[in-house]
């Protein structure tokens, strides 16, 4: 899921920014975007096992690329379902599709909301991240 979060995004943002690239940066983005979504079920599944403080283990330069990579995936998906509910909405909408209406509704508060427990989550590891040393 979060590869086909990344490369979605990534798609996503090139095409809104009307840019093209050459098929080796393509293949270079592809491998970068499996290997980020290794190390995220990898630090998924270390919280799955060991709880959320796992992502304050080692250096500060190691959390730091946990919290960015945690971030990365977010604004992923972010990006994904902010473009879905963009083309999805208008047409259930136009075409008085009621279910699809509230499905799109729900989407984008649960969307708020996981952003607004990321942040809050972000802040308060940081906030507190002196205190576990």
């Amino acid at each position: 899921m979060t590869l086909g979060l990344l490369i979605g995004a990534g798609g996503i943002v090139l095409e809104v920014a009307t840019v093209t690239v050459p098929n080796a940066l393509e293949i270079i983005g592809v491998s970068v975007a499996v290997v980020l979504s290794l190390w995220m079920a990898l630090e998924g599944a270390m919280a799955q096992r060991h709880g959320l403080g796992t992502l304050d283990r080692g250096g500060p330069v190691q959390r730091t690329a946990r919290y960015l990579l945690v971030a990365v995936t977010t604004l992923a998906g972010l990006v994904v379902t902010v473009r879905f509910l963009t083309l999805a909405l208008p047409w259930a909408v136009e075409t008085g599709n009621t279910p699809a209406q509230i499905l799109g509704g729900l989407l984008a508060v649960a969307l708020v909301a996981t952003l607004y427990r990321t942040l809050t989550a972000v802040r308060d590891g940081y906030r507190h991240s002196g205190d576990r040393r």
